[in-house]
């Protein structure tokens, strides 16, 4: 009777052992499928968004396919051609004007400005061919007379204007010689004792551009330089030259 009954304990035992196992063995088996699915839909999600992604790659390419087209068929652009810009304000387009221009008129009229030396006399007498005038008309003494006369009212307006001097200090050489009065420009080349060299007018000019005007120097070529040397020159017109002279 024990023993049937250890034996019976224990198959009870084992049966009972079985089916735990076996429920524990199975048991993923019944969740398997919601993980599978939510796998697959996970799967599907990355499928379309990788699709729209792509979709959207494309659209982009075609527009800017579409941009670069158009770019191709649209009449090129011409652009204006940059002009230069004049040495200073005004100058360079004002000459470009008619040989009388209000400019110069004006300038004359509000300084003291020397006229032009009459060379009419150069078309009288010998006009044979090989003669140095001999080719030389009307035409040409106007031309010469209003080429220069131009560069000698551009030296007045730039002598009476501290802006185009460059002064720092409102300065101009007017301020100092009224009309060109007292340049002595007669006098040069001299000895100056500002400079404390043998000096030409235009080195005196850069002095007083440095000193009483606070402004930079000027070169030789500097259209302004050029200017006002022709201006401070005619106004000495009718003084005889005594270079050296204090």
């Amino acid at each position: 009777m024990k023993y049937s009954t250890f034996v019976l304990a224990g198959v009870v035992l084992f049966t009972a052992v079985c089916v735990t196992s076996a429920q524990w063995r199975f048991a993923p088996a019944r969740r398997m499928p919601a993980a599978v699915q939510d796998v697959k839909e996970a799967v599907e999600t990355v499928k379309e968004n990788a699709a729209a992604a792509a979709d959207v790659k494309t659209a982009v390419k075609d527009e800017i396919k579409k941009v670069v087209k158009a770019e191709e068929a649209a009449p090129a652009e011409t652009k204006p051609e940059a002009k230069p810009e004049p040495a200073f304000p005004g100058t360079n387009d004002q000459w470009k004007d008619s040989l009388d221009a209000d400019w110069a008129a004006k300038e004359a009229a509000a300084h003291k400005v020397p006229e032009h030396f009459n060379n009419r006399s150069v078309l009288r007498g010998d006009q044979r061919e090989g003669h140095a005038y001999g080719r030389y008309t009307e035409a040409d003494l106007r031309l010469w007379e209003a080429e220069t006369t131009r560069l000698v009212m551009e030296g007045s307006r730039i002598f009476h204007s501290a802006e185009l001097l460059g002064s720092t200090n409102g300065v101009s050489c007017d301020m100092c010689h009224p009309d060109g009065e007292g340049t002595h420009a007669e006098t040069y080349p001299k000895y100056q004792v500002q400079l404390g060299r043998a000096a030409l007018l235009r080195d005196m000019m850069n002095w007083c551009l440095q000193n009483p005007c606070r402004a930079e120097p000027m070169s030789g070529d500097d259209p302004r330089m050029r200017a006002m040397e022709a201006y401070i020159q005619a106004t000495a017109s009718g003084k005889p030259m005594k270079y050296g002279k204090h």
